[in-house]
């Protein structure tokens, strides 16, 4: 489920359940977090990539994992949300830079995840789809918080209540991605800006990361609390219910808010 390379005092952390690209089940979720948690208390650790292999960074929770949990999926949601949270925080906290490599797919709750890093690069593939509505939830991983906060209020409405898809030049045209390199680049572009910072003045780079994100977090842990809630409740609804069933049975939903 999860992959960990070293390359000198550089980690990657690479999420590799590629053949459900990248889908996160709570016991992935849980390593994840384990596994940012261990790289800040690491002294040899100094810089940090987070990546997915094969077509996707991730597509956000496994809705497998959710049917087992039906009726009551909001169960799942909010243990589900509370490691991702966790992982968030961690890593808008930690003074080391973290590089997120966004390959590929980003949805749901890895959505978050993918925010939460200092830097963000992603290829041609790269594509963010706001999805949770076609399941009968709402986001998670903290991105209503995030998402508005990097490309505003508005344009994340359009996303969220259009149920958009974005590809990577209209992600680095909002904000969402710093970087934009060919497929086969984004991991070497990952390492070279890793490696960069690696020869800086890591103390000062640590302290503007603090600085640049204080504010943010003093707000986001309560935001954080209400998304967990907001999780559980629509988890345990009907249409959480038909939204999970109709994409375990390949039709479309039909809601009706019971």
């Amino acid at each position: 489920m999860i992959e960990i390379e070293n390359h000198g005092n550089i980690r990657t952390i690479i999420l590799n359940r590629s053949e459900k690209l990248n889908a996160i089940n709570l016991e992935m979720a849980t390593l994840i977090r384990e596994e940012v948690e261990k790289a800040d208390e690491e002294d040899n650790v100094k810089i940090l990539i987070l990546t997915g292999k094969g077509r996707a960074f991730s597509v956000g929770g496994d809705v497998n994992e959710m049917g087992d949990y039906l009726p009551k999926a909001g169960d799942l949601f909010y243990k589900l949300t509370e490691q991702l949270h966790a992982t968030v925080e961690k890593i808008m906290t930690m003074k080391k830079p973290v590089i997120c490599g966004i390959n590929g797919i980003v949805a749901g709750g890895a959505l978050g995840i993918a925010l939460a890093g200092d830097l963000r690069i992603g290829n041609k593939s790269t594509e963010m789809l706001s999805a949770h509505f076609k399941r009968g939830f709402v986001p998670a991983g903290g991105a209503t918080y995030l998402l508005p906060k990097i490309i505003g209020l508005g344009k994340t409405q359009d996303l969220f209540f259009g149920e958009r898809t974005i590809n990577a030049s209209e992600m680095k045209e909002m904000g969402i991605l710093h970087r934009v390199v060919k497929d086969e680049e984004m991991l070497k572009e990952c390492m070279k800006e890793a490696r960069r910072l690696e020869r800086g003045p890591l103390d000062a780079i640590g302290e503007t990361k603090m600085l640049l994100n204080s504010q943010e977090l003093k707000m986001m842990k309560e935001h954080l609390v209400l998304e967990r809630e907001s999780n559980r409740e629509s988890g345990n609804t009907g249409d959480a219910v038909e939204g999970i069933m109709a994409f375990l049975e390949k039709r479309e939903g039909k809601f009706n808010s019971e």
